[in-house]
């Protein structure tokens, strides 16, 4: 996937899709430009959820590629995230309910993750031989 993906997918929602359907016309210029920072900010955004720490290449024009996310996250919550995000200034209401979305498919996304495990390591004190906590040493 890559940005004009997400791009399209929030104009479609926003209904700013033209009569012949398509999403880069005059009248969303202004979208096209603010795109890629948002979509930086959402991926950088989703590896912090994922505690993904490894470095990766920003977005730039719209034919670059979605870093990390998946067909499934770029298009279930990107859109929604992308839209809320171009009309938090002129249309508040949209925006918010957009963002909800946004959040809603994020959380159900990030719970379909598998989940690590791990041992644990007790650093708080030992055990004593009659299973009780014994005091520092």
């Amino acid at each position: 996937m890559d940005v004009l993906d997400v791009f399209n997918q929030a104009m479609a929602i926003m209904d700013e899709l033209s009569a012949a359907g398509e999403a880069r016309t005059a009248d969303t210029a202004e979208y096209a430009f603010r795109t890629p920072a948002i979509v930086n900010t959402m991926v950088a955004e989703l590896k912090v959820l994922l505690g993904d720490a490894s470095p990766w290449l920003p977005v730039e024009r719209m034919d670059d590629p979605i870093p990390l996310a998946d067909t499934t996250y770029t298009l279930g919550a990107m859109g929604y995230g992308l839209a809320a995000k171009l009309l938090v200034d002129e249309y508040p209401a949209a925006a918010s309910f957009f963002h909800q979305k946004y959040e809603e498919f994020r959380i159900l996304y990030l719970r379909s993750r598998p989940a690590e495990a791990g041992s644990i390591t007790d650093v708080y004190g030992m055990r004593n031989e009659h299973g009780k906590f014994s005091r520092w040493n």
